[in-house]
């Protein structure tokens, strides 16, 4: 008899429930075991539980956060680029049309910097794709900063506020905030797809 079925008999000796009701429980425990040992067996036979990804997950992170320091350098390039115009077009003739054209460019560059700079602490969600055999391109992967911690904010300045949307916005921020504050070095994996009849593998994760 299992532990279950023993604590419901000790449930109806102590009077807290009927015999009806044990009955009822005990039939509860043999589908839960039943649905359990299905589970298992399919489990045994999926080819997906012994399937080892191609690549770690950080290694796929910290290669797609290299493509991420692009914005960072063609920020500097354009502050640069434009701080050169601005300097060029004081020297030639003063605080002129030109000289405030070249404020645009500048300040464009310097929120890419700022942006690009900001993305190396939050957290990423990052999408690989392996497509199935012949299909160009055979790999996709890119990832996105996600700026948690705004997000958070927003929800707990303006959650309330959100019309149709029953949710305790103040524990919606801090959950949003405790995820921001989770440690980086182990990647959450939150997607893993497998398609063995195209050989097509998604996968979906925060790092």
């Amino acid at each position: 008899m299992s532990e279950e079925k023993k604590h419901i008999l000790k449930m109806v000796e102590d009077g807290k429930i009927s015999a009806e009701e044990a009955l009822e429980l005990m039939r509860a425990v043999d589908e839960d075991m039943a649905t359990g040992e299905a589970e298992s067996v399919e489990t045994e036979a999926d080819p997906m539980s012994t399937f080892e990804p191609d690549e770690n997950l950080d290694e796929i992170a910290e290669r797609v956060k290299r493509y991420g320091n692009i914005p960072l350098w063609g920020g500097v390039i354009l502050v640069t680029l434009s701080g050169l115009w601005m300097f060029s077009a004081l020297q030639g003739a003063g605080f002129g049309f030109w000289f405030y054209c070249s404020w645009l460019p500048f300040l464009l560059g310097v929120m890419a910097v700022a942006a690009a700079a900001g993305s190396h602490k939050s957290r990423w969600v990052f999408i690989d794709v392996r497509q199935a055999p012949g299909e160009i391109p055979q790999r996709i992967t890119f990832g996105l900063p996600l700026p948690l911690r705004f997000v958070a904010w927003l929800m707990r300045t303006f959650g309330n506020w959100i019309p149709d949307i029953d949710v305790n916005a103040t524990a919606v921020a801090e959950m949003i905030e405790n995820l921001a504050d989770a440690p980086d070095d182990v990647p959450a994996l939150i997607v893993d797809v497998h398609d063995d009849d195209d050989g097509e593998h998604v996968q979906i994760f925060i790092g």
